[in-house]
């Protein structure tokens, strides 16, 4: 039956995968008419540096796109 595999960013935690496997486990089994007890969910998480997008990895994306620290002048006084 319905094998669906996630991956995704780590960081996510217990609540969060579960809250995915029960809504994708929901709206497989509704869509390909099979009991939810028949589809599997496979969830791995993957770190950032494990992961790349547009040739550059994912951590690098990440820290560029981090607003800057509260205390943090952008480098002026």
């Amino acid at each position: 039956m319905p094998v669906i595999s996630v991956d995704w960013w780590k960081g996510n935690d217990r609540a969060q995968r579960q809250e995915l496997v029960s809504e994708l486990t929901a709206c497989v089994s509704r869509i390909a008419g099979c009991p939810e007890e028949a589809v599997t969910v496979i969830v791995r998480d993957v770190d950032p540096g494990h992961w790349g997008k547009g040739g550059v990895l994912a951590d690098a994306l990440q820290a560029a796109a981090a607003p800057p620290a509260p205390n943090d002048t952008g480098g002026q006084q």
